[in-house]
């Protein structure tokens, strides 16, 4: 080759070189400006929005880890659509969960059906969970499957209580009683199904109890008919406590402050629907999302006149089930709806478990006053999710949200129901006394007034903080309930 044409070679790669570079250049220019330009808005902007998967990540040691939270959901899907089902802790746990969300070891469910049911029956836990077929709802699945995993125990229907099956190494029949006559019963309020008194419930096998303090069905015979109690809030561990010494306590029942969890829905609509299938939070354009489902006690008659005789709040989303719905509100109620003064859609009808985790993903502003709860999930399935949270200012409720670091309280007054054991006022005998009441009051007025001071008097980049300390906080009480429960096993083991 002559030196021209080594020349001209030598030119041509230069200038493919340079055609190269050229968008090269220019994307890195423009992101160059685009970083220039926001240097100059207000501190913060970067948090308007929620990325999960970007940013905003609780440290290693803080988090509870994303395999123990699908677990909670996995097992929780399984208690409302397989209600027969005995479910093992093992299903869905760490190791056994696929791409996409789901369980790869549904071998491990237990039916009355199988072949190898005495095997399977005759694992004992240190504890047994037990829960009816017809109450495996929402709500206690939710608690139910808290205790599966945590205690590494089962969740067990009637029908394992009433099965007999031949043993050939004794030559004769055998049922639960016979296989684990001293491993501690775990009831949830008053679901105990007439357990207790079969004439097969051996006499020294431990009775525990969950109780939504709350509602009316627990009464003085649930109390003083257990071993332990696992109180979920400081205000039942306070009344519990303060019940026995004024009641008595023939069974020396030991009361357990546990906290709680709930299932990650945002983390459950990410894993079933990708992370790109689920929008980031926006701190900065406010719109509140109200979640009743089937109950009438979440606050809904009030947040609804809130918005229908207030101008200038921003859109709110209710879902609701129909008849709790109708029993709120009249029929005639639609047209006012129709012509609130501030945007509100209302939907009505059960969602379903994926609609809701997506719902509850996206939510910057959940908007939830409880008059009452034994717990909380909808508030804490929120914080999970890193919203900003507005409730009542009484307890539990304001037990999980704490007043601007974690959301925004209603003020609320307390009132005393007849009904309740502990609610100060029973109008049986052996109802606690000296103590304010359970039932939180307030008007349409006062959730108004705390929807307008979370939009009014905070900040974009302060409400991204909020959700983001209430995300925090949901993984500190999930740490401390997965310990308490650690001690509840050992607890069981010294008194076997």
């Amino acid at each position: 080759m002559d030196k021209s044409s080594a020349v001209q070679t030598s030119r041509g790669r230069r200038s493919w070189l340079c055609l190269l570079l050229v968008p090269v250049l220019a994307v890195g220019a423009l992101t160059l400006v685009v970083e220039t330009s926001t240097l100059g808005v207000s501190s913060g902007l970067h948090q308007l929005t929620w990325l999960s998967r970007f940013n905003n990540v609780l440290p290693p040691g803080e988090a509870v880890p994303d395999e123990d939270l699908l677990h909670l959901n996995l097992l929780h899907e399984v208690c409302t659509a397989d209600t027969n089902a005995s479910l093992p802790w093992q299903f869905g746990s760490p190791g056994h969960q696929l791409v996409g969300g789901t369980a790869n070891n549904s071998n491990v469910l237990v039916h009355q059906t199988d072949k190898d049911l005495l095997q399977k029956l005759r694992q004992c836990p240190d504890v047994d969970v037990f829960l009816p077929h017809n109450v495996r709802t929402n709500g206690y699945c939710e608690d139910a499957v808290a205790y599966v995993k945590y205690l590494k125990s089962r969740l067990l229907p009637e029908w394992v209580l009433d099965v007999k099956l031949f043993d050939p190494a004794l030559g004769r029949e055998v049922d639960y009683f016979d296989l684990c006559p001293k491993t501690p019963m775990l009831f949830l309020d008053h679901n105990w199904a007439g357990a207790t008194k079969s004439p097969r419930w051996p006499r020294d096998k431990p009775v525990y109890m969950m109780p939504n303090i709350e509602i009316v069905e627990v009464t003085p015979v649930h109390f003083w008919g257990v071993d332990a109690v696992l109180c979920k809030t400081n205000e039942c561990h306070d009344r519990v406590t303060r019940w026995y010494e004024q009641e008595g306590n023939p069974r020396n029942a030991k009361v357990f402050y546990t906290r709680h969890t709930s299932s990650d829905l945002a983390l459950f609509a990410r894993k079933r629907l990708g992370e790109y299938g689920v929008a980031p939070k926006d701190f900065s354009d406010v719109k509140f999302v109200h979640t009743a489902g089937t109950s009438s006690s979440k606050g809904t008659r009030e947040v609804v006149e809130c918005w229908t005789y207030t101008s200038g709040l921003p859109p709110l989303d209710v879902y609701i089930d129909r008849k709790p719905f109708y029993r709120l509100f009249p029929a005639s109620y639609k047209i006012k709806v129709a012509r609130s003064l501030s945007p509100i859609n209302i939907h009505l009808g059960t969602m379903k478990r994926l609609n809701l985790s997506k719902l509850t993903a996206e939510a910057a502003f959940v908007l939830n006053p409880s008059y009452s709860e034994g717990y909380g999930h909808i508030i804490n399935q929120a914080r999970a999710s890193g919203a900003v949270v507005v409730t009542t200012d009484a307890p539990p409720m304001n037990e999980l949200i704490l007043a601007n670091e974690t959301g925004v309280l209603v003020s609320a007054g307390r009132q005393k129901h007849p009904m309740v054991l502990l609610g100060g006022k029973y109008k049986g005998a052996h109802g606690l006394t000296g103590v304010d009441g359970m039932v939180a009051s307030f008007e349409s007025s006062d959730v108004c007034s705390a929807v307008k001071q979370l939009v009014q008097s905070t900040t974009p980049a302060e409400r991204a903080e909020m959700g983001f300390n209430a995300r925090r906080q949901y993984h500190a009480d999930t740490k401390y309930f997965a310990s308490a429960m650690e001690e509840l096993r050992k607890f069981a083991k010294l008194k076997k």
